[in-house]
């Protein structure tokens, strides 16, 4: 059973980032399902891996989407991603040292992801539609 299943909650109303998002849940659906299987320490590293890649990706992809379209809050949002990679790298370093819990971090993964989309890019998605993108 997955952790997460995408809702029209998590819609901002533009295609492509609701997309990303999709990817986002379905890599963290993947994590979950290694651990559920007791692969969670096999699999986490390559996961989180793929999640740190596909992360920056969408992020640049958002980023640009905002500043392309002179988004007033971009700063702000930007700010946000940095944290969330911080944290990720801090995450990655303590799993390669044996410190973190696999999941522990699947959680900060779930709630940050439904927090973030949920919350700070719900708010874009007027701004980008307004702008003609959909």
């Amino acid at each position: 059973m997955p952790l997460m299943t995408w809702n029209d909650s998590y819609s901002v109303k533009v295609t492509c980032c609701d997309e990303e998002h999709k990817k986002l849940i379905s890599l963290i659906n993947s994590l979950h399902q290694a651990m559920s299987a007791g692969k969670g320490r096999s699999v986490i590293g390559p996961v989180i891996q793929e999640l740190h890649n596909y992360v920056g990706s969408h992020f640049r992809n958002e980023e640009a989407l905002m500043e392309k379209t002179g988004y007033p809050a971009l700063a702000a949002h930007r700010g946000e991603h940095q944290k969330f990679v911080a944290q990720a790298v801090k995450f990655s370093d303590e799993l390669e040292e044996g410190l973190a819990v696999p999941m522990e971090v699947i959680m900060f993964l779930r709630d940050w992801l439904v927090n973030h989309i949920q919350h700070t890019d719900r708010a874009y998605g007027p701004h980008l539609n307004a702008r003609g993108i959909k």
